[in-house]
């Protein structure tokens, strides 16, 4: 999420006027997205698309309610305090997130694998809401215009 933030945050444009300005709001929320827990890297990620110009990513509402619920999901499995797994090989995480919601759902091998195929095409759409923009995906090789370029990646 900090590198689709830092796309998105990096690559709008301004007049020459507006630039001091928005390098200085800039600076905390590159900050922020190295430092903030999930849930608030996916409002970061969000309110930084609905504010870039060129935004093209069509279903940026449905993504993001996908990457709350992951969100949840995530804070679940790191935090909750899991349980001797039953005879069918399922453990009832104890879970109770901030507005006091209990986790009830036994977790199973396939739950694991679900939710690990679930993340893994999370992230492929947050790739493309960037490389759909004509950029390239900070980190990687892929398609799109280079966003920034270190000396040592540009020999």
């Amino acid at each position: 999420m900090g590198k689709a933030i830092f796309a998105l945050t990096t690559t709008v444009r301004y007049d020459e006027a507006e630039i001091q300005g928005a390098f200085e709001r800039w600076l905390p929320t590159l900050e922020r997205a190295l430092t903030d827990p999930l849930g608030g890297l996916i409002e970061s990620y969000g309110k930084a698309y609905r504010n870039h110009p060129d935004a093209t990513f069509g279903n940026r509402d449905d993504l993001l309610d996908e990457l709350r619920r992951a969100s949840a999901i995530r804070n679940v499995l790191c935090h909750g305090s899991w349980q001797k797994p039953d005879a069918e090989g399922r453990s009832l995480p104890l879970f109770v997130n901030r507005h006091r919601e209990v986790f009830c759902t036994p977790v199973d091998i396939e739950f694991l694998r679900q939710t690990q195929r679930g993340a893994v095409e999370l992230v492929c759409h947050v790739i493309n809401s960037i490389t759909a923009m004509g950029w390239q995906f900070p980190g990687m090789m892929g398609p799109g215009a280079v966003i920034y370029q270190t000396k040592t990646s540009a020999q």
